[in-house]
C-alpha cells in the first residue's frame, strides 16, 4: 500500500520534471502507469518516459523541447536504463490503453 504511494508520488514528481501538468492527464492513465511501473520494475522516472509517449503528440514545440532536455538530463545521470529509454522512444507499452486527457 505504502510502496504504491510513495510510487504514484514519485511518478507525479517526474512527470512534472518533465514539465506536465498532473492535473491535466487522465487519471486511469496514471494509475495504469503506477500499476505497470511496479509490476515491471520500472523507476518513476522510466514510467513517465512510458507516459510521456502517450501525451508526446499533443505537446506544442517548447513543451517538447523542454521534455527533450528533461530526458537529456536523465539519460546523463542514469536516472533511467537504456532499454527503457529506447522501449518508449519506440512508442511506449501497448499495455497503456488509457488516452492522455480525461473524457469531457
Amino acid at each position: 500500500m505504502f510502496r504504491r504511494f510513495r510510487y504514484r508520488r514519485a511518478l507525479n514528481a517526474a512527470l512534472r520534471e518533465l514539465g506536465l501538468q498532473v492535473g491535466e492527464l487522465n487519471p486511469a492513465l496514471r494509475n495504469e502507469a503506477v500499476v505497470l511501473g511496479l509490476r515491471e520494475n520500472l523507476s518513476p522516472k522510466e514510467a513517465a518516459l512510458e507516459v510521456l509517449s502517450v501525451v508526446y503528440p499533443g505537446l506544442n514545440l517548447v513543451e517538447r523541447l523542454t521534455t527533450l532536455a528533461v530526458i537529456r538530463q536523465w539519460r546523463r545521470k542514469s536516472s533511467v536504463r537504456e532499454s527503457h529509454f529506447q522501449r518508449a522512444l519506440a512508442g511506449g507499452l501497448p499495455e497503456l490503453k488509457s488516452t492522455a486527457l480525461p473524457d469531457k
